[in-house]
């Protein structure tokens, strides 16, 4: 029988990327991802249910998620999950999702995202003037193109064969 333990993940960065080494100098970031999903419950009330994973990642895609990965982005994970259970200093037990990332990748930048919004704004606002040499004229509705005929002697049934 095969086995397969892999996750894949769209989320919400939740703090700035921490880099740690191991003791044989290996390199190691880690981030949280909140995964978020919308449902509806019997009561008609819509609810916004938030999963946080602990996201590891090593060696070079470290270098990447430290040097690029900022809170807030969204981000695509790919790795393998696995939980853990701990107790907290006041002695409650809690339970943990971890990734073992093999693959990160931005997603979505919520501040590129920003400053093409404002540039596309201010593109937008800039007054436009016609002028009463050159009026401007309504498009012409699209013609709609005639159906092709079928050549003579075959059947036309739409099917690609």
């Amino acid at each position: 029988m095969g086995r397969l333990n892999k996750v894949m993940l769209i989320g919400n960065v939740g703090n700035t990327p921490e880099m740690r080494y191991t003791p044989s100098g290996q390199q190691l970031a880690t981030i949280n991802l909140a995964v978020g999903n919308k449902y509806t419950n019997r009561e008609g009330v819509e609810v916004d249910d938030t999963q946080w994973f602990n996201v590891t990642v090593w060696a070079q895609r470290a270098d990447f998620v430290v040097n690029y990965v900022k809170k807030g982005m969204q981000l695509y994970v790919e790795g393998r999950i696995s939980g853990r259970a701990y107790q907290t200093e006041s002695g409650e037990t809690r339970a943990s999702l971890d990734v073992n990332a093999f693959e990160v990748q931005i997603f979505n930048d919520p501040q590129s995202q920003q400053s093409n919004n404002q540039a596309n704004q201010t593109e937008f606002t800039q007054p436009t003037s016609i002028t009463p040499e050159s009026p401007a004229q309504p498009e012409s509705p699209a013609q709609p193109e005639s159906p092709a005929q079928p050549e003579p002697g075959k059947k036309d049934d739409q099917l690609p064969w």
